[in-house]
């Protein structure tokens, strides 16, 4: 098929998934606003290309006159009376009965899609101002999925060091100013993590903001509309008594013949509405199930990246591997290593960046990068410290004279424990 070239790529540039978000990112910027430009489509195709109203027209009414009558009643705004009720003589009563959405159901849904789509934009926008490319990080992950042997352990080194250069590791600035555990800014390792917290934020706000629009433009009185018209369904209760996406309206036009002007009240058939009730059930159930995903998922990430504690779990989760067992995990002195190397080398930053590389290329992946930096940063505190040495290789378990973290902590050693007995061959994710 062919495209113009730049304005596919700009597309799918700004659209495709990628990857250094989460299923529920995702499940905001990519499925709901790909849902939701779908069905705008779909309801523009249906109001501009087929038949949206179709009206009882006057014996008089011919060719022409029908098509103008339709046209004006369906842009004009239609009114709503039960047909057990009488059709009221006021012409300011009949303007209360107007319904005016379902001309603005493709619009809305698009504006919809947009505002689930900002934060992403946000995020993408923002997040490269870091100095940590974490796009080309992530896909230098997956790639070691398919290496194996003396190459897979250079790569997983290579990839350390642009880490740790992207992390900074040599560099443990301090400032006196703690909000929620986070040291503020992007060389104290927790700008990437703020803003993505903010972005989550901002994707909770948006759906909560969308239940308010969604009951604001349907001009509901219920307000878990979605519910309340689920039961009223379930209770056989349709659009004929509850006005909810009627099917059949009133339509008052003036037509004027010579000197004269004559009024015309007309009784017409909205087919788009039956579309648009079963789009909107759907779009609110949805929105529901978008809500509760995104509000655990925000409470989820907020635990994981600003309470230390989660934190330190997660490196230990992420270091947890034969070389390391039980003993030297509990150890006091292990425990205070790993939470320094946690708090002034990974950082908030690092937490989540090692967070996304397990997500789109495996725990195992991630365990050897964890692994890898963590004795680079052994070996740095060593260097900058020669005379403390001997505390961080009493950290190890077992000989403590085997040299600066030989038993614990050596490179080799830590990369042949990962890859066996438990991973033979080619690591499977």
């Amino acid at each position: 098929m062919l495209g113009i070239p730049f304005l596919d790529n700009a597309i799918w540039n700004w659209f495709k998934p990628q990857s250094f978000d989460d299923p529920v990112d995702r499940l905001n910027y990519f499925i709901t606003s790909t849902l939701l430009t779908f069905f705008a489509i779909m309801v523009s195709a249906k109001q501009y290309v087929g038949s949206p109203i179709q009206c009882w027209m006057p014996m008089e009414f011919k060719g022409g006159w029908e098509q103008y009558a339709e046209d004006y009643c369906f842009i004009q705004n239609t009114f709503f009376v039960p047909f057990h009720e009488e059709i009221p003589a006021d012409d300011e009563d009949r303007s209360k009965a107007e319904i005016g959405y379902y001309q603005w159901v493709p619009i809305v849904l698009a504006l919809q899609a947009i505002m689930f789509y900002l934060p992403n934009w946000i995020w993408k926008t923002l997040h490269q101002q870091s100095g940590i490319d974490l796009s080309t990080a992530i896909e230098d992950a997956r790639k070691l999925r398919q290496i194996g042997g003396g190459d897979r352990k250079k790569e997983v080194e290579k990839l350390a060091i642009y880490l740790e250069e992207c992390l900074e590791f040599q560099n443990e600035r301090r400032t006196p100013y703690r909000v929620l555990c986070f040291r503020f800014g992007r060389g104290l390792g927790s700008y990437v993590s703020m803003l993505y917290l903010f972005v989550k934020f901002l994707y909770l706000v948006n759906i909560f903001t969308q239940f308010y629009i969604l009951n604001s433009f349907l001009g509901s009185d219920y307000t878990f509309w979605g519910l309340q018209t689920f039961r009223d369904l379930w209770n056989g209760r349709e659009w004929l008594d509850s006005g909810v996406f009627p099917r059949v309206t009133m339509c008052d036009f003036k037509i004027r013949r010579l000197a004269n002007t004559h009024k015309y009240t007309v009784q017409c058939v909205l087919m788009i509405n039956m579309f648009n009730e079963k789009i909107y059930l759907f779009v609110w159930f949805w929105f529901l199930f978008v809500a509760i995903s995104t509000a655990i998922n925000f409470a989820y990430c907020f635990l994981q990246l600003v309470l230390t504690s989660f934190r330190e779990k997660s490196t230990r989760t992420w270091l947890s591997c034969p070389r390391y067992g039980e003993d030297s995990t509990d150890s006091y002195r292990h425990q205070h290593i790993m939470r320094r190397f946690t708090h002034a080398a990974l950082r908030p930053d690092g937490v989540l960046l090692l967070r996304f590389i397990e997500g789109h290329a495996g725990a195992i992946v991630a365990r050897e990068l964890t692994t890898k930096l963590f004795t680079d940063y052994l070996e740095q505190m060593s260097y900058n410290n020669p005379g403390h040495s001997h505390s961080t290789k009493s950290t190890s378990p077992g000989g403590l004279d085997d040299g600066p973290h030989e038993n614990l902590y050596n490179s080799e050693k830590l990369g042949a424990g990962l890859m066996a007995p438990d991973y033979p061959g080619k690591p499977t994710i």
